[in-house]
């Protein structure tokens, strides 16, 4: 049967009105930019409604819609409905695969495992969590993964691991969980000295709200003037909180409404399915009791702190030394090697595994004993001009900045 032409004239033409009434990249970039802005300027839910619009663009770059759709999740999160977070989660994690940014996709899946953490999930949390370090196992996604392990083991009152996970507390995030464990752990002192160091450095709602709990509950020694200034600012911040919760509630709702009442989520019921099997396989193997995990957890500690120790007696042994550059043996590397890894637990040859010079190497060396740039220079032979472009490129090697090298090389050390 053949097809007339005007009818495939016909056709061509509704083709062409349809590729015209799609909107351009730009049109729905404009939108998430929009997006983005509504929702700093503390418009959740007409900023929901933008977003809606590009994640139903019809756009074909699969990037910007995983961005689009975990905007959206964040606000879901702000107004604490965990479940309908992790399932948008989910949708921005499908367009970033998509995309094949591993990146942004591991990003996804540690947000997924955080809104599963919050939700008491501690083995779903885990799941994703080593999911989002297989697809990306590198800086900056390590940062955020400490931040979720610790989350998760606050949400199920394993308090000793959190105190594990924030050590050291790298920021303010990492500083309130530490406080809130030595408060449930009725360790007051610390808490309260964790809860002060964050005061004025935050004036994050929640964090001041947990952090005036604190200072009231325990024998804090704060002063009446502090407690009364924080009670004011905090009763200030409850309001604005208030505020806030019913305009995240109306963005909430406008999801609902495009998703329907509860979305179904297949991802949600196979991880049950599959931790359900898992914790029989557990129970019928025999697992280790509370007991021998924390005995397990304070050998980790007691171990770490020892080789701490050993590692600044090593160092004070060698800046005591007569002669540094004898004792370091600089024109003999293979000498220099093997002195530094005999002092520093095979740190020369840990280095030099990761691509690094020997220039990089004695530079390394001398940053972690602690030593100026003038001395560095000198030691080498170098200008000292050249020493702080030489600490930043060798840094850049091993994936930190310039400022970060020597607690880099410290944890190196600490870690053997």
């Amino acid at each position: 049967m053949s097809v007339k032409p005007h009818i495939l004239l016909l056709a061509l033409c509704l083709t062409l009105l349809s590729a015209c009434a799609k909107p351009s990249h730009e049109q729905v970039q404009n939108w998430y930019e929009q997006g983005k802005d509504l929702r700093a300027q503390g418009e959740p839910a007409e900023a929901m409604a933008v977003f809606l619009q590009a994640a139903h663009s019809g756009t074909d770059d699969e990037l910007l819609l995983g961005r689009v759709w975990s905007n959206m999740a964040n606000i879901c999160r702000q107004a604490n409905d965990h479940a309908l977070a992790y399932h948008v989660y989910s949708l921005s994690a499908d367009h970033f695969t998509a995309s094949k940014d591993d990146l942004a996709y591991a990003y996804a899946l540690n947000n997924m495992a955080w809104e599963q953490a919050a939700m008491a999930h501690k083995d779903s949390a885990w799941m994703l969590i080593n999911r989002a370090l297989q697809a990306y196992p590198l800086y900056p996604l390590t940062d955020k993964i400490i931040e979720t392990r610790a989350a998760a083991c606050l949400f199920v009152q394993e308090y000793d691991s959190v105190l594990f996970y924030s050590t050291p507390p790298a920021n303010d995030y990492l500083l309130m969980l530490r406080a809130q464990a030595y408060s449930y752990l009725q360790i007051n002192d610390s808490a309260t000295y964790y809860a002060k160091m964050l005061l004025p450095r935050t004036d994050n709602p929640f964090y001041l709200d947990d952090i005036y709990y604190i200072l009231t509950h325990n024998d804090s020694g704060a002063d009446a003037e502090t407690i009364r200034d924080l009670s004011s600012e905090r009763s200030d911040v409850q309001k604005t909180i208030e505020m806030r919760h019913g305009k995240l509630m109306q963005a909430v709702q406008l999801l609902r409404d495009e998703l329907g009442e509860r979305p179904a989520d297949w991802r949600l019921l196979l991880e049950i399915i599959l931790l359900s099997l898992v914790s029989i396989a557990v129970a019928c193997a025999g697992i280790v009791t509370v007991r021998e995990r924390r005995k397990l957890l304070y050998d980790r500690r007691e171990n770490e702190q020892t080789r701490k120790e050993e590692f600044k007696q090593n160092i004070r042994l060698l800046l005591e030394a007569d002669d540094l550059r004898k004792e370091l043996r600089w024109n003999d590397y293979n000498a220099f090697v093997h002195q530094t890894d005999k002092l520093f637990r095979g740190l020369a040859t840990t280095l030099g595994q990761q691509g690094l010079s020997e220039q990089d190497i004695r530079i390394c060396v001398l940053v972690l004993i602690g030593l100026p740039s003038k001395q560095i220079a000198e030691m080498l032979p170098c200008s000292q001009k050249s020493i702080g472009k030489l600490k930043d490129v060798t840094a850049r090697k091993l994936g930190v900045s310039g400022g970060q090298l020597h607690k880099k090389l410290q944890d190196i050390v600490c870690e053997w």
